[in-house]
């Protein structure tokens, strides 16, 4: 009976488990919800890993660089468009500082127009003159970049409402997605670059469209005043320089070595890299929950030394395991054709290190509403590698790239520490 007290002396029966309270403590922490992200991430990222590796050994050096360049244009398009109000916006959400979240869901929705006729003009551009792109592809290519830009400025929606987790699984989303019609179509050998393109432009829809009804079931009417953007965009600009530098100085290489080499070569340093950057989707998602923790006020400003000291060794060691055997791992895969990523791999391991370093600077920064301090380090870096790969990569092809980038990196992390502790200092 509902209510009756148990007699002693009877036997007594176990409690409820405390295990799933125990869990939701744990994802509810920013540990917890960093393992999740991180995981999703690195799932997601493998079976981006798969596709490369699958397009790469049935199209062949040329037809990955084709598609790393509509990829690459795609990135690019989402960080200009954005206008840096992603990051701008859900650091001001979540520091209350009176942006709300309606105001921010109207500007993407705009945006995203802007994303469409800037990414389709660009790859009929370049697609049509450094490289012969056919017009299946530049047009699933601007499909793509629009779904890119949606899913991106969803995240920052998501984070900003406290939803950290589900983006993990939007993540998951966007990577699973186009595997098995991709492998479907190499076991068919019908497998083109417009159809991986275009599989990989519906996988952000499908990770897009979840979570956006993750988004829609916690805000009201999406509304379009533009006296609204203005605290949005004026703050974001200077993310925006920081965001675009980022993108650029992480794509650079990429677009020169397209222009000025090869569409092999681009294809063999784009696997290298590939390899290279695949740890970031475990550090990345750590500095985003960590720029909202501080942001929120849930981390002691004189506890963030200790911490980004131990994450950034702990990034060290598996970018050592990275540049060990990262080239025996991949190799196997991609074929022959790619022996080349044997020199580079390293050389881009210790480049890794370094950005590392510049992640967690800059996440500190971002949580402390310093956002003018963010553009610098990577305008500098950016403009560094920029330069080096024009100089340097005609001659000197994938490893000229490669130690362009240490280089490039090596600025962006130490002139970002730097601002890092000036801030530091002045806050304690």
């Amino acid at each position: 009976m509902v209510g009756r007290r148990r007699t002693t002396g009877g036997p007594v029966k176990p409690g409820p488990s405390r295990l799933p309270e125990r869990l939701r403590t744990f994802f509810g922490r920013g540990r917890g919800e960093s393992v999740v992200v991180s995981g999703a991430r690195l799932v997601s990222a493998g079976c981006s890993l798969l596709v490369a590796a699958v397009s790469a050994r049935h199209l062949g050096p040329s037809g990955r660089g084709e598609i790393v360049l509509v990829l690459t244009v795609a990135m690019l398009g989402s960080e200009f468009v954005s206008l840096g109000a992603n990051v701008s916006g859900r650091i001001q959400i979540l520091r209350r500082s009176g942006v709300e979240i309606e105001d921010y869901l109207g500007l993407a929705t705009v945006l995203s127009a802007v994303q469409a006729l800037l990414v389709g003009a660009t790859l009929a551009v370049v697609g049509t003159t450094a490289m012969d792109l056919s017009w299946r592809t530049i047009m699933l290519g601007t499909a793509l970049g629009v779904a890119m830009f949606v899913a991106h400025m969803l995240v920052d929606a998501a984070f900003a409402l406290r939803r950290t987790l589900e983006t993990g699984l939007r993540d998951l989303l966007i990577g699973v997605s186009p595997v098995v019609p991709i492998l479907a179509l190499v076991a068919t050998e019908r497998l083109t670059v417009s159809s991986v393109v275009g599989l990989t432009a519906l996988g952000y829809v499908v990770g897009g469209t979840y979570l956006g009804a993750v988004v829609a079931r916690q805000v009201g009417r999406v509304r379009f005043v533009p006296s609204a953007w203005r605290v949005l965009i004026r703050n974001g600009v200077p993310v925006l320089g920081s965001s675009f530098g980022q993108t650029l100085a992480f794509r650079a290489d990429r677009l020169v070595i397209g222009l000025l080499a090869s569409s092999a070569t681009l294809g063999v340093f784009s696997v290298a890299a590939t390899t290279a950057e695949l740890p970031r989707l475990l550090l990345l998602p750590a500095t985003q929950i960590l720029a909202n923790r501080i942001a929120g006020g849930e981390i002691p400003v004189g506890s963030l030394v200790r911490l980004i000291v131990r994450l950034g060794v702990g990034y060290g060691l598996v970018m050592v395991v990275i540049g060990l055997i990262g080239a025996q791992v991949v190799l196997p895969a991609v074929g022959d054709g790619f022996s080349g990523v044997r020199e580079v791999i390293p050389v881009l391991a210790l480049g890794e290190v370094l950005i590392g370093l510049y992640f967690l600077s800059i996440a500190v920064l971002t949580g402390l509403a310093r956002f003018r301090r963010l553009p610098l380090p990577a305008l500098l870096g950016s403009a560094s590698l920029l330069l080096g790969d024009v100089l340097v990569v005609s001659e000197h092809g994938s490893l000229g790239a490669a130690w362009v980038r240490v280089a490039g990196f090596g600025v962006m992390a130490a002139v970002a520490m730097g601002s890092m502790a000036t801030v530091l200092r002045r806050s304690a």
